[in-house]
């Protein structure tokens, strides 16, 4: 049996919906980087643009951060 997310928190925003419409993925409304996806796009990372392109904005957003931080 799959877990399902609850109803979401004002704020965040979906972004994709299985067909029986359980959320797979959301983010939140700010600039900071958040993505929460039900799947593991890191299993066919090499094989997905869509899934690479998840890990190259969290790349993105680290190096972001560590720049605002002075690190």
């Amino acid at each position: 049996m799959g877990k399902a997310l609850p109803p979401l928190p004002g704020g965040l925003l979906v972004e994709a919906t299985a067909p029986d419409g359980l959320i797979e993925a959301f983010r939140g409304p700010g600039p900071g980087f958040l993505l929460a996806v039900q799947w593991h796009p890191e299993w066919r990372v090499t094989q997905h643009p869509f899934y690479r392109a998840i890990f190259q904005a969290f790349g993105e957003a680290s190096r972001q951060y560590a720049a605002q931080r002075g690190k």
